[in-house]
């Protein structure tokens, strides 16, 4: 059976190494969501299988963008919605980025995006159909693991929407500390939004990945160092990996029977399932971020 995988930040790094994965599978067409189209299309065309994959426009810093997209997405005439990978992720290294509307980018990009995205996917998505969203181990405090990144310091999601002064580290844990909310969360709502559909949600930390692309809003000295640096981080760090290793766990996550509903809302470190921290599990903070989100990004229709 054919079908139609939708992937953010599939340009480069984690997105690209998790496309190149699930183009070499015949059943499967890749849909490369990007804001650059000429970057997307490049990204398609790497992929192989002449037309069969695709790019289509996607601006996560504009959720009027993030609107259209479905409507795109349902006039390209692709095989059947199975799987919507929520990878793409931007780090400041302050808080005064702001999108289209005006919000805090990195909370905005990483969390508010995804969220309306996913929510006006759901109706297209098929039974038994994936949603895979990309976290980070720094959502957790004093994680031996994260490498000295500072934990995240939750607030009322209308706050962490706000621009202001403040850490760009700090900003981009709270929006992975929201990733993993939303995936268990929907997890949990999922049966009531789709009932009968086994839909299965789960959420990846991919590891540290030195060869990514998240220092590119840092200055440009860091910018020049970090790939210097990025090969010793892989090979001495613990929990390092690359984006390749990364990206064919992700994509197994899309693809393989393994990661079918039930058990839903599994929490995947690297290649094992791992736990969430107590923050990320509490029913209730999760279900005031998702009415808030809700509210935040004009109402979901």
């Amino acid at each position: 059976m054919q079908r139609t995988v939708v992937i953010t930040g599939a340009t480069s790094g984690l997105g690209r190494a998790c496309a190149g994965e699930l183009a070499g599978l015949p059943e499967w067409t890749v849909v490369v969501a990007a804001r650059d189209r000429a970057r997307g299309a490049a990204a398609a065309r790497a992929l192989g299988g002449g037309a069969s994959h695709v790019t289509l426009p996607l601006d996560l810093a504009d959720l009027d963008s993030v609107r259209a997209f479905p409507a795109a997405l349902d006039a390209a005439g692709l095989p059947p919605l199975h799987a919507v990978v929520a990878n793409a992720g931007i780090q400041h290294r302050d808080r005064r980025h702001t999108t289209a509307q005006g919000y805090e980018a990195t909370f905005a990009v990483n969390h508010l995006a995804h969220f309306l995205l996913l929510r006006l996917l759901l109706g297209q998505l098929a039974d038994g159909g994936r949603v895979a969203i990309v976290a980070s181990g720094v959502h957790k405090p004093q994680r031996l693991r994260n490498f000295g990144f500072p934990p995240p310091r939750w607030d009322e999601p209308e706050r962490l929407a706000e621009p202001g002064p403040g850490s760009g580290q700090i900003a981009y844990a709270n929006s992975k500390l929201a990733n993993v909310m939303t995936a268990l969360e929907l997890a949990r709502r999922i049966d009531t939004l789709r009932p009968g559909a086994g839909i299965a949600v789960h959420a990846l930390d991919p590891g540290l990945m030195p060869e990514t692309a998240l220092t590119r809003g840092y200055p440009a000295p860091v910018r020049r160092l970090y790939p210097r640096l990025a090969p010793l981080l892989a090979r001495l760090a613990p929990g390092a990996t690359s984006a390749a290793g990364s990206g064919g766990q992700l994509a197994r996550m899309v693809a393989d029977p393994a990661y079918a509903a039930p058990p839903n809302g599994r929490y995947v470190e690297l290649t094992r399932d791992g736990e969430p921290s107590p923050l990320a599990r509490d029913p209730e903070l999760a279900a005031r971020l998702w009415s808030e989100s809700e509210r935040l990004v004009g109402g979901i229709s």
